[in-house]
């Protein structure tokens, strides 16, 4: 539990701006005033990337990058992904597997050492395709008390490794058998890029950076490798509800804490990156078609979000209210941030959402829902 004395820390944001393209969606004014709304009723900052094929691109955002100094928000600044980079490394995954390097039904323990199967419970029976589908059971290990303590209570203070991180999961009880359910579980991203690691011989991020951010353009998509990381130039400050008594406090010393996470977690990258690798990825412009197809072999998904029911190879399939509407991509939760990412293949949109206001606790998660459903129903019309 974090410390009522803990001390508030301004962290001073950048002014950064790039090339983009400019706004000609014909419906960018009703975006902005959708977003405009929900920053007077409750979010601090938001930032929103729109690609349409019929009616065009848009880019824009709403209220504070940083409330203390009254800095806004912009389409430029760096947004951090929380479990955006699930869907990351999913397609890391299936590159290797194109490479011929990974194969998907084979248990882990074909990749990893003996000495973290044997310590993990059914570390010598869960499959690649289990770890990628949230179907391996395994047990949380970001909800083990020593690490929540050890995080909230000493910002600045931990580091852990990849292999520190696993032994939070050393002889905890499975929560199911592997393949019995399927259930969100950062374990399993975890593992993903640990055993990356062990088949490259090397970092999985930099393995991130040569084969996704550098052919595709995203020259604004910062993961564990680039210089100064996790300090990017540009990066809004985090607000949170801590206390539930609907008074914000700054909590970007304790957000940065959670760029110990890997695989799962720890992406940082400016909205209209986030949104042209979606665009990429399920035009099957990253990977080939034939691994897209396979990310898309949705099953039920036993999910305490009830808009997404089915879950691919690392993707979710989002659905709204009305179950008229679907998307296939990720979103992010966290404290003091949140984003959705989502592509739209019956009209081929793509649309990319971040706040930097805190969406596990208080009325921010339900408050940026809203948004994001009203921002989807602007778009589909």
């Amino acid at each position: 539990m974090l410390s009522s004395c803990h001390k508030e820390v301004i962290v001073p944001v950048e002014d950064i701006s790039f090339d983009m393209p400019i706004n000609t969606h014909t419906n960018g004014i009703e975006f902005q005033n959708v977003l405009d709304k929900y920053t007077k009723n409750g979010l601090v900052g938001v930032s929103l990337a729109i690609d349409d094929p019929v009616y065009g691109f848009w880019a824009g955002a709403s209220g504070m990058a940083c409330l203390e100094t009254g800095q806004p928000m912009t389409k430029y600044h760096i947004q951090r992904g929380g479990s955006i980079p699930k869907m990351y490394t999913g397609t890391a995954i299936m590159l290797l597997y194109e490479e011929g390097l990974i194969d998907l039904d084979a248990k882990m323990n074909t990749y990893l050492p003996k000495s973290i199967c044997d310590n993990i419970t059914n570390g010598n029976e869960i499959t690649i395709r289990q770890l990628l589908t949230h179907s391996s059971g395994l047990y949380e290990y970001s909800s083990n008390p020593q690490y929540y303590f050890d995080i909230m209570n000493n910002p600045g203070e931990i580091d852990y490794t990849p292999l520190e991180l696993i032994e939070f999961m050393y002889g905890k009880p499975a929560d199911f058998k592997p393949g019995e359910y399927t259930y969100y579980c950062d374990s399993n991203f975890l593992l993903l890029a640990v055993i990356i690691d062990y088949i490259i011989n090397g970092n999985h991020a930099q393995y991130f950076k040569e084969k996704m951010f550098d052919p595709n353009g995203l020259t604004h998509t910062y993961y564990k490798v680039q210089n100064g990381y996790p300090n990017i130039p540009g990066t809004p400050n985090c607000y949170s509800d801590w206390y539930g008594n609907g008074k914000y406090i700054n909590i970007s010393d304790i957000q940065n804490k959670w760029d110990v996470m890997v695989g799962d977690d720890g992406m940082y990258a400016s909205t209209y990156d986030y949104l042209q690798f979606a665009k990429l990825l399920c035009e099957g412009q990253i990977v080939k078609q034939s691994s897209l197809d396979m990310m898309k072999d949705w099953i039920e998904f036993d999910d305490d979000d009830e808009d997404v029911s089915k879950v691919g190879l690392s993707l979710l399939h989002w659905q709204n209210k009305t179950k008229d509407i679907w998307g296939m991509g990720h979103g992010g939760n966290s404290q003091g941030t949140g984003g959705y990412l989502f592509y739209f293949p019956d009209r081929g949109i793509t649309i990319a959402l971040f706040t930097n206001t805190d969406t596990e606790r208080g009325e921010g998660g339900k408050i940026f829902k809203e948004l994001w459903e009203e921002i989807v129903a602007v778009a589909m019309k």
